[in-house]
């Protein structure tokens, strides 16, 4: 029987051994349609036994042979090598596969034939040369596929502008693109060939340790670099590497890709300063305070060593800020911040706790060195100090506690420091009183306050009280503030000023924005006008809730539970808040994690801290919030005047709406009438009531709103 004839004879039985082969050979092709596998060998198999028909001459044979025979009438030798590129298989499995292909059909005819004559041998030989012409044809078009990918993939690194290279496993580059050569500030033909540390890189170390550990592990790797430039600047970059593996399952060679994060981490160090440094002052704040008394406690305790705390209020800074004004006051503040730093060790930490409340922690200081210490600053608290050409005197209270001789653990520390401080107001001021037992009993302010307002929230004594927004082209009430108000079983009504800064940086201050954001949501959905249409209330949210992920995640929660969408609340940032949060680069109203909600912003305080137009649109501002100092002056004629105008211009154009703060005379409200203002809010108006007085005030406006 002819070859040709057993081959269409026998065509299912040799599929089905050949499909074995392969998928032992190429392990990637099991799970893949057992038809199509068939229908392609079943290809090649019909392209060989047409093959054989073919007259051909020795000089032909010997050419096919070679794989330089004619081309067939079908592309079926290109097609193989291509399908088998896109499946991902190498070349040596492609030949492997078709070897496999000649071992079956070769066996398979022998066992029928059992003794070869001459023309049975004449068409083995024609089979090899068919077979030899699908292996050439096939490995050429899977070359041209891997080369067309390899030039793809070099282009596309060439121009990437992310730096890229490839190393061999001892670490010397084989590739960089452009950018990378960039990078290092060398040419092409100077880096290949060459390791990191070769080209002298200030990571080099660090590089032949990611590329050392990925090849010996198989492993991807990411790590992030920090790189000095030639200018200077430092650039960090986010890197992968990635083994390439061999047919034998080695590496060969590592990948690395680099992605610019620079500006990532600068945001990233902007948040974190935003949340750990006084923003007046530049010094720490209470929460980074408290991590370095943690952290010096846990040092001390390993080394068996003692430190020292200090606080220190300031003793007649009230009258010189009310003398001065809150702008002045805040410039003294900062003065005496830089004069406490600068009589401390690098080693030691000054940070500020709010109000005029300044705190050190002093490492290695034992009680004499913390004594001495102390009133070397006292002194140096004594001296004037020039603040817009004013000569100022304060002095301060100092309070000191050691560790470990007054206490172990970080709560019993900061409560004899504050105590002792406490000691030193008691007495007159002006002194230094480093803590003793006796002390214990006594309570300081600072800690009562936080002891009593701990209880407020369980105990219902807080309370949100409404202060009206006006509309003025019609005087009715458009809207109002939502203003927190202590009801002090002892000392009355409290405003926020008085007791709100000894919450920062606490789990408290969390609390009680939940309460009142719940409290405004209730009677926003309460208040609804006669269309259903929730009433706008304004409440002030601290740029804090923005600084981390999940902050933001435990607000929008927040958010989400009291219903911000159905009712109308407006978050109000001072300027410096948000600004800071433009200059770390987020934006609440963009982000993902806000997604879906319907968030309002304004900017409180409008006209006192610089805030750029851009600002204004990024944040997509309902409206601004014109500070008090602008609108005590209007209506004179003055500078005021003339500020105002051009605010509530600037905000029309860009279609923010203005609210006046502090109108308390007729003069304000017609100048802000003729400047264009929209609305107006203050103490001609009204003070702020409580909820249910509002309410009635709400009721009568609306009866009296023309129909």
């Amino acid at each position: 029987m002819k070859l040709t004839q057993f081959i269409h004879r026998e065509m299912e039985q040799l599929l089905e051994d050949w499909e074995d082969a392969a998928l032992a050979i190429a392990p990637e092709l099991r799970g893949k349609n057992s038809r199509a596998l068939r229908d392609h060998a079943r290809e090649m198999l019909e392209f060989i036994a047409e093959d054989l028909l073919i007259p051909r001459t020795d000089e032909e044979s010997a050419r096919k042979a070679l794989g330089k025979g004619r081309p067939p009438a079908s592309d079926i030798h290109g097609e193989h090598g291509k399908d088998r590129f896109r499946q991902g298989l190498s070349i040596l499995q492609v030949i492997q596969e078709l070897r496999a292909l000649r071992a079956r059909v070769t066996r398979a005819w022998v066992d029928e034939q059992q003794c070869l004559a001459a023309n049975d041998i004449k068409e083995l030989v024609r089979l090899n040369e068919a077979i030899d012409q699908l292996v050439a044809s096939s490995v050429s078009s899977h070359s041209a596929c891997k080369e067309q990918e390899t030039r793809l993939f070099e282009t596309m690194l060439k121009v990437s502008l992310d730096p890229a290279a490839i190393f061999d496993p001892t670490g010397k580059h084989l590739f960089i693109n452009k950018a990378m050569a960039d990078l290092v500030n060398a040419p092409h033909r100077n880096v290949i060939g060459k390791t990191p540390n070769e080209l002298r890189l200030d990571l080099a170390a660090e590089l032949h340790d990611a590329i050392a550990t990925t090849a010996a592990t198989g492993q991807t790797r990411r790590k992030e670099f920090s790189h000095c430039l030639p200018s200077g600047h430092e650039l960090y970059l986010e890197c992968q590497f990635v083994p390439v593996f061999n047919d034998r399952d080695e590496v060969e060679a590592v990948v690395k890709t680099s992605r610019d994060i620079t500006e990532r981490k600068r945001a990233d160090h902007q948040i974190w300063r935003s949340a750990n440094f006084d923003s007046l002052t530049g010094i720490p704040n209470r929460r980074l305070f408290r991590d370095r008394v943690e952290q010096t406690l846990l040092e001390a305790t390993r080394m068996g060593s003692c430190f020292a705390l200090l606080f220190v209020d300031l003793d007649r800074f009230k009258q010189a800020n009310d003398q001065l004004g809150h702008e002045a006051g805040d410039r003294l503040l900062a003065q005496v911040a830089a004069r406490i730093s600068a009589s401390v060790r690098a080693m030691d930490t000054v940070a500020r706790l709010g109000g005029d409340e300044f705190t050190l922690i002093l490492k290695e200081t034992g009680r004499d060195g913390a004594r001495d210490a102390a009133r070397a600053l006292l002194s140096s608290l004594e001296q004037p100090f020039d603040v817009d050409s004013h000569r100022v005197n304060i002095s301060g209270s100092i309070g000191v506690t050691v560790f470990p001789d007054d206490g172990k653990d970080v709560d019993q520390l900061m409560q004899n420091a504050d105590r002792a401080m406490y000691a030193a107001k008691q007495h007159g001021g002006q002194q230094v009183q480093v803590y003793e037992p006796w002390m214990a009993t006594s309570e300081s302010e600072h800690m009562r306050l936080h002891r009593e307002l701990n209880n407020a929230l369980a105990e219902n004594q807080l309370e949100v009280y409404y202060q009206p927004i006006i509309d003025i082209r019609t005087g009715a009430v458009s809207g109002a503030e939502a203003l927190l108000r202590w009801n002090h079983p002892r000392e009355g009504l409290l405003t926020p000023a008085s007791f709100l800064g000894i919450t920062e940086q606490s789990a408290m201050a969390d609390s009680i924005s939940a309460y009142v954001l719940e409290q405004a949501v209730t009677s926003s959905l309460r208040w609804r006008d006669p269309s259903g249409a929730a009433f706008p209330l304004y409440i002030n949210e601290s740029p804090a809730a923005f600084f981390t992920q999940a902050l933001v995640e435990q607000w929008r929660a927040r958010l989400t539970r009291t219903g911000l969408d159905k009712s109308r609340i407006t978050m109000e940032l001072h300027s410096a808040s948000l600004n800071t949060l433009r200059t770390a680069g987020f934006n609440p109203v963009k982000s993902s994690a806000l997604e879906g909600l319907q968030l309002h912003l304004a900017i409180d305080d409008f006209g006192i801290e610089p805030l750029s137009l851009m600002a204004l649109r990024e944040f997509r501002m309902d409206c601004i919030k014109v500070d008090r100092e602008l609108i005590r002056d209007a209506g004179q004629g003055g500078d005021a005047d003339r500020m105002l105008e051009g605010i509530i211009a600037m905000a029309h154009a860009i279609d923010v709406r203005v609210v006046g703060v502090g109108v308390e005379t007729d003069e304000q409200l017609q100048f802000l009438c003729r400047a264009g203002c929209d609305h107006a809010q203050g103490f001609l108006f009204s003070r702020p009531l409580r909820h249910d007085d509002f309410e009635a005030l709400l009721g009568r406006d609306r009866q009296n709103k023309p129909s």
